[in-house]
C-alpha cells in the first residue's frame, strides 16, 4: 500500500493513553498554557468507547452524523450507532474486517472499504436486526446464515482511499491508484470509472468527493480536483490546487485530503503543502488562492473561510478575494483541526484535545482549555446544540457542551 500515513509528517502528536469519563483528562499530562473566558463552560457531558484506538493509519475513519445518531467504525469492522442526545448505544455490529476507508451511509446502507480492496455495502436494518436478536439461544446460526451477509461486495481494481458518496443508485469511490469509480448499488456492476494519475507517494485523508446535483467533486493526491457528471463519469473540468513540485516525493506531497465546501456556486478546497483556492463551480476557473498548506476540514459563512493550517494558525479569510481578515496562533505549539461557527464565535479543538474559542469578529483567543486526549488532525466532527461531537485517538466519540 503505498499511502504514506501522516505520522511522519511534523504536525502529528501521538498519544497513547486510555481512560474513562470519570477522568477524561490525565491532570499530569496537561500543557501549561490555558486560558479559560468566565463567559464560557466547558464540559464532557459524555464519551463513548466505539471500538480500537485511532493511530496513525486509522485516524481517518470518522463518524457519519445523520438524525441525532452517529455510525462509526474502527480499524476491524466493529460498527457503532449512538444516540447523540443522551449518548446511549442503539446498536453495535462486528464484521471482523480489516477496516482502510469508510464510513459512509446512502439509502439505509453502511458502506467501506478494506485492506484487500474489497468495498462492502451492509444494510442498516439488518444490522439492527441482528443486535436485537443477541440473547436469542438461534443468535449464532442467525448470524451465519442471514444476518450479516452483504448487499455489496465488489473487489475494487485498488484501494479505496477515502469515504465514499452515494448519489441514487450508485456510489461513488476514490481509488488510491488516483481513479474514481461509480459503482451501481442494485446489482454490484461497475457503472464507469474515470482514470487518474498514480502518484508515488500520498497521504491517507478523511475527505470525501463533493456533488452538487448531478455533479461531483474529486480532490485528488495529484493536487488538482476534478468535476464529472455523476450518471456518465465525464469530465466536466479540471483545476489544479497545487501542482506537484520538489527535490523528492516527500516535498512534493501536494494531497487534497479534506472535503470540499461549496457554497453558493463556489467551491473552496485546500491542500497539503500547497494553496487554498476557490473555484466558480460551473466552469472551474479559480477565483482566487491563497498559498496555504491545509489538512483540516473548514467553515464557511456568508462573509468568509475559518480555516486551521499545519503551522499552528487559524485564519479567518475573506470569501470572495482570499485576503486575511485575522490570523490566531494556537498556544503551545501545537496545530489546530476542524473549525466550527457558533453563532459569534469559532470552535475548533488542538491535537493535543483543547477546546478552543475565537472571537469571529476580531480573532481573539477567548478560550483554550484540555478536555480530551488528542485527537486526529484529520477529524471531521458534529457541532449541533452547541455541543461537539468529536473523537478521541483513544477509540471514543465524545459530547462537549459549550455554554
Amino acid at each position: 500500500m503505498k499511502k504514506l500515513i501522516i505520522l511522519c509528517l511534523s504536525f502529528f502528536i501521538s498519544s497513547c493513553s486510555s481512560f474513562n469519563l470519570s477522568s477524561v483528562l490525565d491532570i499530569t499530562s496537561l500543557n501549561p498554557y490555558e486560558k479559560q473566558d468566565d463567559a464560557f463552560s466547558i464540559q464532557n457531558i459524555w464519551s463513548i468507547d466505539i471500538g480500537n484506538k485511532r493511530d496513525y493509519k486509522t485516524g481517518v475513519l470518522q463518524p457519519v452524523f445523520m438524525n441525532n445518531n452517529a455510525y462509526t467504525i474502527d480499524s476491524q469492522g466493529f460498527v457503532s450507532a449512538i444516540n447523540l442526545l443522551d449518548g446511549n448505544v442503539l446498536w453495535t455490529a462486528s464484521l471482523d474486517m480489516e477496516v482502510s476507508s469508510g464510513l459512509s451511509i446512502h439509502n439505509k446502507k453502511i458502506f467501506f472499504g478494506t485492506n484487500d480492496g474489497m468495498f462492502y455495502g451492509y444494510d442498516i436494518e439488518t444490522l439492527v436486526n441482528s443486535y436485537s436478536f443477541i440473547d436469542t439461544l438461534d443468535f449464532i446460526d442467525f448470524l451465519d446464515n442471514t444476518a450479516l451477509v452483504p448487499i455489496m461486495s465488489t473487489q475494487l481494481k485498488s484501494e479505496a482511499s477515502s469515504p465514499a458518496i452515494g448519489i441514487d443508485d450508485l456510489i461513488f469511490i476514490k481509488l488510491d491508484d488516483g481513479d474514481t469509480t461509480a459503482i451501481n448499488i442494485e446489482d454490484n456492476n461497475l457503472e464507469w470509472n474515470y482514470k487518474g494519475r498514480n502518484v508515488p507517494l500520498s497521504i491517507k485523508g478523511s475527505g470525501a468527493i463533493g456533488h452538487q446535483y448531478n455533479n461531483i467533486y474529486v480532490p485528488r493526491d495529484d493536487g488538482n480536483i476534478i468535476s464529472l457528471v455523476a450518471s456518465s463519469g465525464k469530465l466536466n473540468w479540471l483545476a489544479s490546487i497545487s501542482p506537484r513540485s520538489g527535490r523528492n516525493e516527500l516535498e512534493s506531497l501536494r494531497d487534497v485530503e479534506i472535503s470540499p465546501v461549496i457554497s453558493d456556486g463556489v467551491l473552496f478546497i485546500g491542500s497539503y503543502q500547497g494553496n487554498l483556492i476557490s473555484i466558480d463551480i460551473l466552469n472551474g476557473n479559480i477565483i482566487w488562492s491563497r498559498p496555504m498548506s491545509v489538512m483540516s476540514h473548514f467553515s464557511v459563512d456568508d462573509s468568509s473561510l475559518y480555516i486551521s493550517d499545519d503551522a499552528g494558525y487559524i485564519y479567518s479569510i475573506d470569501r470572495y478575494n482570499g485576503d486575511i481578515q485575522w490570523k490566531q496562533k494556537i498556544p503551545n505549539n501545537t496545530q489546530s483541526t476542524q473549525t466550527f461557527i457558533m453563532n459569534n464565535y469559532i470552535l475548533s479543538l488542538s491535537v493535543e484535545g483543547h477546546v478552543i474559542v475565537i472571537d469571529k469578529i476580531d480573532g481573539k483567543l477567548l478560550v483554550f482549555e484540555r478536555v480530551l486526549n488528542d485527537i486526529d488532525v484529520q477529524i471531521n466532527g458534529l457541532l449541533q446544540d452547541k455541543t461537539l461531537y468529536i473523537v478521541s485517538k483513544n477509540g471514543r466519540l465524545n459530547a462537549i457542551k459549550i455554554n
